[in-house]
């Protein structure tokens, strides 16, 4: 993502669906804690916008940390499975250029969906060890 798309986020789809005063809670990603994007979510969408501590997102966002990383982990290693086993079936390379948009969509959501069943009730638990004190 970058400051084009946040923008484009903040204006096309939270602006419709923010009716009530809304505290819009951001990481400290460049594009969100931007002054562009601050702006943007404050004056156009109507936001009162905090960004959480810098180095806090272990903390704020166990989920992030403990779920989204081994599942772009799962999402990878799918990914490679598949292009090991499809390359050493095919007798010529693809260009992928010249896939489908749609074809490549389905491919990617399918993984997603392959990637999501390798994560276990135990890994979500063990994401709000940090967050939540003992």
């Amino acid at each position: 993502m970058d400051s084009r798309v946040w923008a484009m986020y903040l204006r096309k789809v939270l602006k419709p669906q923010v009716r009530e005063p809304t505290v819009l809670l951001l990481d400290n990603f460049d594009p969100h804690v931007s002054k562009e994007g601050i702006k943007i979510a404050s004056e156009e969408a109507g936001c009162v916008v905090a960004a959480i501590p810098p180095n806090a997102t272990s903390t704020v966002q166990p989920l992030d940390v403990g779920v989204m990383a081994p599942f772009k982990r799962h999402l990878r290693s799918l990914w490679l499975e598949e292009d090991l086993i499809e390359g050493s079936e095919s007798e010529e390379d693809v260009d992928l250029m010249t896939v489908p948009a749609q074809k490549k969509r389905l491919v990617m959501i399918h993984r997603a969906i392959k990637a999501w069943a390798r994560i276990t009730p135990a890994e979500i638990r063990r994401s709000f060890d940090k967050a939540i004190p003992q």
